[in-house]
């Protein structure tokens, strides 16, 4: 099992203890709207359901800070031979570094670990803080594309980036 420890925080699999506070974090929907699978309201079989599909996913991790859950992270084989990355943080962890050092410890721990090497992400347009977290750990912007929020309940504006 991944368990990677940064300077602040620790990636690794979320245990059943942690689900309420999933739902607490990922319910808010200042979060869930800036995710495009992600349910709203976001309810406790909704994370029973998320564990299911990720139990056997290598590289879907959570982010602990000092042993509290404050987001998640992953990596899931994609198109060709890329793979793409998906991370979240609670709302009152924004702004604080923790999305950017997450993501560049995964992705160095995949590329040394792995085979990947070609990574992509997705953000909406408005989330100007998520694009600069990908930018700052390489990724280039590659289009724009039109995505459906489940949250939202409509199509929303998203960049597309992809890391070489």
């Amino acid at each position: 099992m991944i368990k990677i420890e940064t300077e602040r925080l620790v990636l690794k699999k979320l245990v059943d203890t942690d689900k309420e506070r999933l739902v607490s974090l990922i319910g808010d929907f200042r979060v869930s709207k800036t995710l495009s699978n992600v349910p709203y309201p976001y309810t406790l079989d909704d994370a029973d359901e998320w564990l299911k599909i990720v139990d056997n996913e290598e590289f879907n991790l959570n982010i602990f800070l000092n042993d509290d859950l404050i987001g998640g992270i992953g990596l899931t084989p994609a198109e060709g031979d890329f793979y793409e990355l998906g991370y979240w943080l609670g709302i009152e962890y924004w702004g604080q570094g923790y999305a950017t050092e997450s993501v560049m410890e995964l992705l160095n721990y995949a590329k040394s670990n792995t085979s990947c090497e070609k990574f992509k992400a997705n953000v909406f347009k408005e989330n100007v803080a998520s694009a600069k977290v990908l930018e700052k750990n390489g990724f280039k912007r590659v289009e724009d594309r039109e995505v459906f929020s489940i949250s939202r309940q409509e199509n929303v504006l998203s960049v597309n980036y992809e890391y070489c």
